[in-house]
C-alpha cells in the first residue's frame, strides 16, 4: 500500500468508540486490497496496536465479518457476512430490475453511459450502471458514495425534498463539513435551478473533462427515492446541449417513477 493510502487511513477522524473505528478501518482496508493481509500488516497500515488488533480480528472472525484466507498463511480477507449484508441491501432496491431495460434504451438513444443512485443518509450511493461501448468508461463503481450536494444525482434528489428536509440536510452536513457555510449560496442556486429544470448538471470533481446530468425518480407520494444520470464530455457543454440530453433523461426518470410505489 502507498504512503498516501496509509496516511489517509490513519487520518480518519475517530469517534468515542475506538474499537468500532478500528473494526471499520480493518474492514475498509481488507475490502480495498486485492490480496489477503496478515494481522501485522493490518495493524501497521491502520495504526492499530497489535494487541487491540488481535482482539478485534478475533471478534470479526467470530461474526464472519472476516475470514482466514487459505492462499496465504495467517492472513485475512473479507468474510461471508459482509456479502450477505450487501446482498440483502442490494435486493431491497426493487428499482434495479426496472432500471436495466430503461437504461439500455437511454444508452442507445444518447450513446452515453447511464447510472442509478439512491440516497443513504446524507450521501448518495451508486447501485447500478450501464456503460456505453462507444463512450469513455465512467469513473463510477457500484457502491461508490458521493456527497449529496456536490454531485448531479444528489442535487437532483435534494431539490425534490421539502424545504424542511433540505434544511435538516444542511444542518446535519455542517457537523461534518463546517465550511459548507461558504458554499451555501452556490448550493441553494444549484438546488433552485435543478428544481426548475427537473435535472441537475455537475462537473466531475475528479475529472474536469466529464460532467454528469441526473434527474430524480419519484414515488407515488412525489418523494425522491433515486436518481438516474448520464456521463458526458464537458468540453463544449452548453445549456442548449444539456437540455437536449435532459429530454431523454427526464423521460427515463418518469418511466422509472411510474414503476415505484
Amino acid at each position: 500500500m502507498s504512503s498516501n493510502k496509509k496516511a489517509s487511513v490513519k487520518s480518519k477522524v475517530k469517534s468515542k468508540a475506538p474499537a468500532v473505528d478500528s473494526s471499520i478501518l480493518m474492514l475498509d482496508l481488507l475490502a480495498s486490497t486485492s490480496y489477503p493481509l496478515t494481522l501485522s500488516e493490518l495493524c501497521s497500515q491502520t495504526g492499530i496496536p497489535l494487541a487491540s488488533g488481535h482482539r478485534i480480528i478475533s471478534v470479526l472472525l467470530q461474526q464472519q465479518m472476516v475470514a482466514r484466507d487459505p492462499s496465504r498463511k495467517k492472513s485475512y480477507c473479507i468474510g461471508s457476512k459482509i456479502f450477505q449484508i450487501a446482498s440483502t441491501v442490494y435486493n431491497k432496491q426493487t428499482i434495479i430490475p426496472f432500471f436495466y431495460p430503461i437504461a439500455e434504451i437511454l444508452k442507445n438513444e444518447l450513446h452515453k453511459s447511464v447510472f442509478l443512485c439512491v440516497p443513504v443518509g446524507n450521501k448518495v450511493v451508486v447501485i447500478s450502471k450501464v456503460e456505453s461501448s462507444i463512450n469513455q468508461t465512467i469513473d463510477l463503481f457500484i457502491g461508490q458514495t458521493l456527497t449529496m450536494h456536490c454531485c448531479a444525482p444528489g442535487l437532483a434528489i435534494l431539490s425534490m425534498y421539502s424545504p424542511q428536509t433540505r434544511q435538516s440536510y444542511l444542518d446535519n452536513e455542517k457537523n461534518y463539513n463546517p465550511d459548507i457555510d461558504l458554499q451555501l449560496e452556490d448550493v441553494e442556486q444549484n438546488l433552485a435551478r435543478s428544481k426548475l429544470l427537473g435535472y441537475a448538471v455537475v462537473e466531475d470533481q475528479q475529472d474536469a473533462q466529464v460532467s454528469r446530468i441526473a434527474a430524480p425518480i419519484l414515488n407515488l407520494r412525489n418523494e425522491p427515492v433515486a436518481a438516474i444520470g448520464i456521463a458526458i464530455n464537458s468540453e463544449g457543454l452548453s445549456p442548449q446541449i444539456s437540455r437536449s440530453y435532459s429530454k431523454n433523461l427526464i423521460q427515463a426518470a418518469r418511466q422509472l417513477s411510474s414503476r415505484i410505489i
